[in-house]
């Protein structure tokens, strides 16, 4: 039940500092470090669906920088359309989109805590890499519960 964690290349210490975080407390993480030089844009969306797909959620790390990212929309879109897990954790006071709203907004460690409570809690079963996990428990009960305990 990896969290495939979004970010623009910017943010990515960052990105790692909180994937480390997870880690720590027993919640595997996958942070994409492809390099998008050294491959096509085929590539990249492709890898990019695949890891989408192993994963039960995705958790994007916005910033200000954030708003020029082509990829972290479109991780956020693949996320969707596989019913994942979806969550936002803030690096600063940013004005989100509004479709970022729609889920759970995390701004501190405390948040993170919570999330990691409940993604111990989830009830995912995945099949097999090459197959999308099924869900047990709807996405939707994850975000409202994470929202609630989060004060959204």
């Amino acid at each position: 039940m990896p969290v495939f964690i979004s970010h623009k290349s910017v943010d990515k210490p960052a990105a790692l500092e909180i994937s480390s975080y997870l880690r720590a407390r027993g919640v595997q993480s996958y942070v994409d470090v492809l390099d998008p030089q050294l491959q096509s844009t085929d590539d990249i969306t492709s890898v990019i669906v695949t890891r989408v797909r192993q994963c039960t959620h995705l958790m994007a790390v916005t910033s200000a920088n954030t708003i020029s990212s082509w990829w972290v929309p479109f991780e956020i879109g693949v996320a969707t359309d596989q019913d994942r897990r979806i969550s936002t954790y803030t690096l600063e006071a940013t004005n989100l989109p509004d479709y970022l709203k729609k889920w759970p907004v995390l701004k501190t460690k405390a948040h993170l805590d919570q999330f990691i409570d409940l993604y111990q809690r989830d009830k995912v079963v995945a099949f097999s890499e090459s197959t999308a996990a099924r869900t047990v428990t709807s996405a939707d009960n994850f975000h409202q519960s994470l929202k609630s305990r989060i004060g959204q």
